[in-house]
């Protein structure tokens, strides 16, 4: 553990020190104007309010994107609004698309002379006096960082609750669809040994989240919500979203309480909200492996930072069908009452999530 801190240390020492920036390409003369139902090469004499800028990412990997002007601009990336009246943007380019359309906004009409858009590449301060080396990217860094962070929170947790670590992990009783004996682990939802994995649950989905949104282009409000462009600034979204998340979790487990009593369901209220922690770790566990990986090995297709976005709906809906052949075989109510039952307590929260994450 002390060695996995250490690594996690290096990693936010190397991005917090000091750093330098030098032009690496200007891009003006890869503006374009949209004229006559075409873009067409900026020209000095061109009287707009708007340039587009056509750029591959991938082309830079390790440099940011520096865009600035005296007067406020928006931003638009493939003709979604990214950022809205701002002077200055920096953005990674690790973590754009494979292909980018690029959309400068502004009152006063653009001229070459109060707009600067340019490649740049970070340059520690200690490197400056001998040869130039590159910095690693913001986005990079922090994939790194937190996932070196969740590896030692679940090593203390196994360490401090081996057996409850064991059946919150178990994938056999997962989909066990025959009565367990696990009424010790269902008795206290609150105790201190369980509210452990709800917060590591938490930023667990959250840190799924971010390396997602860092991979995929601006498409879902969601993205707005947690876009960053520092390392500093993407560690802060990551622990608002985890907060988030447990507090969903702790309301999800009020609601079960209180609508397992009204439908006479009370005591598997407990076995329901553990079920529902299970799935969520072991989901969010694989997802964080695979797509934690993915981005550190610099993968760039958006295709598979997509596929495992969608994949979260259809995970979820599973749990929903899962949970309910599991509650058949123990509440003595009919189908139909048992469906009702279900409606409410994960149905109504699952169309709710879709809302807030595909909208």
């Amino acid at each position: 553990m002390k060695q996995i801190l250490s690594v996690a240390f290096l990693f936010l020492a190397q991005t917090l020190s000091a750093q330098n920036s030098f032009v690496k390409k200007d891009l003006q003369a890869e503006w374009m104007v949209f004229s006559e139902g075409k873009y067409r090469s900026y020209q000095e004499t061109d009287q707009v309010n708007a340039i587009h800028i056509l750029l591959e990412p991938s082309r830079y990997r390790g440099d940011k994107l520096l865009l600035e002007d005296d007067e406020e601009f928006s931003v638009f990336l493939n003709n979604q609004l990214w950022i809205d009246r701002t002077k200055r943007v920096v953005l990674v380019m690790d973590s754009l698309p494979a292909k980018l359309l690029i959309s400068l906004y502004r009152k006063e009409d653009i001229t070459t002379k109060n707009l600067k858009t340019s490649i740049v590449t970070e340059l520690s301060a200690m490197s400056m006096s001998g040869p130039l080396t590159r910095e690693g990217n913001d986005a990079r860094n922090f994939v790194i960082a937190a996932g070196l962070l969740l590896i030692v929170f679940f090593v203390f947790i196994l360490r401090f609750n081996p057996k409850l670590t064991f059946h919150y992990f178990s994938l056999s009783k997962l989909f066990s669809l025959r009565e367990s004996d696990e009424s010790q682990m269902f008795a206290r939802i609150a105790s201190s040994a369980n509210v452990l994995f709800y917060l590591f649950a938490s930023l667990l989905v959250g840190y799924v989240l971010m390396v997602m949104v860092i991979g995929l282009s601006p498409e879902y409000k969601l993205q707005h919500f947690l876009k960053a462009q520092s390392f500093m600034d993407i560690s802060v979204r990551w622990l608002q979203i985890s907060s988030i998340i447990v507090l969903a979790f702790f309301c999800k487990a009020v609601v079960l309480t209180l609508l397992s009593v009204l439908f006479g369901l009370g005591d598997q209220s407990g076995f329901q909200f553990l079920g529902f922690i299970r799935s969520t770790l072991l989901v969010a566990a694989v997802l964080a492996v695979c797509t934690g990986l993915y981005f550190i090995m610099n993968g760039s297709n958006e295709r598979w930072y997509s596929f495992f976005y969608s994949s979260l709906s259809w995970l979820m809906a599973g749990w929903i069908i899962l949970i309910f052949l599991k509650l058949i075989r123990r509440a003595p109510f009919t189908v139909f009452h048992l469906f009702s039952y279900i409606c409410a307590t994960e149905l109504i929260p699952f169309l709710i999530a879709v809302k807030v994450l595909y909208e």
